[in-house]
């Protein structure tokens, strides 16, 4: 289970903690709290990069990243679904 520590900004899985950027660490938090539903890219990009035009690729950089980074620990990771977005398994 990927638990979070606000007061620290780390997230953990397993109570080992991941080595994540400020932005990875967003975007996992994310994830994590709404993990009952699938977030589209524009969805992400408002919350993670508000007020910004971020290049087209971010969201899926990002989740690439986060996703190596949970397969080092185990965690079966991010899926995407085609067309819709992306959901934490």
């Amino acid at each position: 289970m990927l638990k979070i520590s606000e007061e620290k900004f780390q997230i953990s899985y397993n109570n080992a903690a991941l080595d994540l950027t400020p932005k990875e660490y967003e975007l996992l938090k994310i994830f994590i709290n709404q993990s009952h539903k699938v977030l589209s890219k524009s969805e992400l990009i408002e919350l993670v990069w508000p007020n910004k035009l971020p290049k087209s690729r971010v969201v899926d950089t990002y989740v690439s990243r986060i996703r190596k980074k949970l397969k080092e620990f185990g965690h079966p990771g991010i899926m995407v679904q085609s067309k819709r977005g992306y959901r934490l398994i």
